[in-house]
């Protein structure tokens, strides 16, 4: 009987080509040691076990005292050791296959273990630079020039429209398919209007992405809105007529649904504010002394700070909230989520419930057209009632005044104007 042969270790001459390894032998590997397969690539045992692939390679390294360097020896060159993984999970094709793909590498100058390391790092990175982190990132920046209602109305699209399509993604892997499929997605449920917004807060986003070095290339940079979506014609927001404003009242003084809606409803047509503004008034914003409601300047569209005097009603459309509300942030808090405001889309449901496609925002609207029609008070308070910006800059610059006097005078003929609407037809402006 021939004399069994020993493992083909590092060192032994029979660890040349003839003598690759084979799925066979691997199998039968039990001793430790290195096992070669040629070219660098050998199977390292373990004492505990464990078959690991290695690759042996030289790159060119730096050498020290040496004036005259002969590049072409293998003394010039640094040895190295890549890890491949382990059998059977690398299989012994597959580990052929990473040598082959590691001596490519080297051949362009590329040292396979850094670059294995600068794969890993990239895979780390992409892991907790997702779209989503990115964008609560953005969002975070741009608090302190958006209002509160932008804050909202941003996240709350990102939330809806945008995470559960490429919430997860990397964002370094974001293309122009994936911003123009989330556009799209919207305004195929016909929400046109929604889907214009959405793209330029997207071409926002990945534009500071790429300012911020999160994207090589801005995916969206060459996106236009009517190359991508359908032409939206936009329209100015439903807005109740005076002759309307007797069957409004008293539907929604007997109005079946949440007492908070109504009272927002009420509040927001005595004060013409817009819905974002009254539905995130607060307890402290309040001033019950002179009457005056103060909003910041982060929550007000144009960014500053907005004084409403307030009308007896209007007053009396907040106390009404007390009970139910009072310990509470907001005055208009959700019943279903305290911590949170009424959102626009719920006082917008309470109108249609009440049988009217005017929207919740519409109704500044109808103040704006019966206040400009009874010729009782200067356009410019009624502008500054609806804290509008005097289109003329240099005007603007001059006349600063905030005509708060005669904005009380306006407010309490509006409230009385309503009442007075109301009787009318026997009916009243009452609680709800």
């Amino acid at each position: 009987m021939p004399p069994k042969m020993p493992p083909t270790k590092q060192g032994d001459p029979m660890s040349k080509a003839n003598n690759k390894l084979t799925d066979t032998k691997i199998k039968t590997l039990k001793e430790a040691g290195k096992y070669f397969d040629g070219d660098g690539l050998y199977l390292e045992v373990t004492q505990s076990g464990s078959k690991l692939w290695r690759l042996k390679y030289r790159m060119m390294g730096a050498l020290k005292k040496r004036s005259h360097v002969d590049f072409n020896s293998q003394s010039s060159r640094v040895e190295k050791r890549l890890s491949i993984g382990a059998y059977p999970s690398i299989t012994l094709a597959q580990a052929r296959q990473a040598k082959d793909n590691a001596k490519a590498q080297i051949a362009n100058g590329v040292d396979p273990s850094l670059a294995k390391k600068t794969a890993k790092a990239k895979l780390a990175l992409d892991a907790s630079q997702t779209v989503k982190a990115c964008a609560l990132a953005w969002m975070q920046h741009n608090a302190p020039k958006w209002g509160e209602g932008t804050q909202k109305a941003v996240a709350s699209s990102f939330e809806r429209d945008v995470y559960p399509l490429i919430g997860n993604r990397a964002i370094s892997t974001l293309t122009a398919q994936d911003v123009i499929k989330t556009a799209k997605a919207v305004e195929t449920r016909g929400a046109t209007d929604q889907a214009g917004r959405l793209l330029q807060r997207l071409k926002s986003f990945t534009r500071w992405a790429t300012i911020n070095q999160l994207i090589e290339i801005n995916p969206s940079g060459d996106l236009k809105p009517d190359e991508i979506l359908k032409k939206h014609t936009v329209k100015n927001r439903p807005a109740l007529q005076d002759n309307q404003l007797h069957d409004f009242m008293e539907r929604l003084n007997n109005y079946r649904g949440s007492t908070v809606v109504a009272s927002c409803l009420r509040f927001l047509t005595l004060t013409a504010l817009r819905p974002s503004e009254a539905t995130g008034v607060q307890w402290t914003d309040i001033d019950f002394e002179t009457a005056t409601l103060t909003i910041s300047a982060n929550r007000m569209k144009m960014r500053k700070k907005h004084r409403v005097p307030l009308s007896k009603q209007a007053l009396q459309a907040i106390e009404e909230m007390r009970p139910i509300n009072g310990h509470r942030k907001y005055i208009f808090a959700s019943l279903s989520k305290p911590t949170t405001t009424l959102s626009e889309n719920t006082l917008n449901l309470g109108l249609q419930r009440m049988g009217f496609e005017a929207t919740s925002h519409g109704m500044r609207a109808t103040f704006s057209t019966i206040a400009n029609e009874s010729l009782n008070f200067k356009r410019e308070v009624i502008e500054r009632a609806l804290s509008h910006q005097e289109s003329n800059k240099v005007v603007s610059a001059y006349n600063r005044t905030d005509y708060f006097e005669e904005r009380k005078k306006l407010m309490q003929w509006w409230a009385n104007y309503l009442d007075s609407s109301a009787r009318a037809n026997g009916a009243t402006l009452k609680s709800a």
